[in-house]
């Protein structure tokens, strides 16, 4: 018997390819990021607004949470190994097509597939403490 339920892969691999096609672009425009390195964990030269207006303030707070979010993002990617986090970074981080991935890597198209669907499940894992993308079978 196991202490944990069993993982459903799919329904996880789902939920965190939604996360990075849909929340983490948000959260790079909301942080006015437009690349991240995650080889680096240290998200700097963002810009710093300082104003007493309700608006503003909003914004300045929205910014701040998606920087902080993102931080989090990259802190995850660094605990998945080099060939999952690499195919991560280049579809993710750097927009590239994957005809620009497989030039890169020298992946197959369904290999570089296998490679981040492993790295969705890794980095599931790695983000729990910031949000469970995790899906378990009941």
């Amino acid at each position: 018997m196991s202490l944990l339920p069993e993982l459903d892969e799919n329904k996880t691999i789902e939920n965190t390819k939604r996360f990075f096609e849909k929340e983490f672009p948000t959260l790079q425009n909301m942080a006015h990021v437009v690349y991240v390195d995650i080889k680096s964990p240290v998200i700097s030269g963002m810009p710093v607004s300082h104003s007493a207006d309700n608006g503003v303030e909003t914004k300045v707070t929205l910014h701040a949470y998606a920087k902080d979010i993102l931080g989090k993002v990259v802190k995850a990617c660094g605990g998945l190994d080099h060939k999952h986090r690499q195919i991560l970074e280049l579809r993710y981080f750097k927009k590239l097509t994957w005809y620009e991935i497989e030039d890169l890597t020298g992946y197959s198209r369904s290999h570089e597939n296998d490679i981040l669907n492993e790295a969705f499940l890794q980095f599931a894992w790695a983000f729990v403490d910031v949000d469970d993308l995790r899906v378990f079978k009941r």
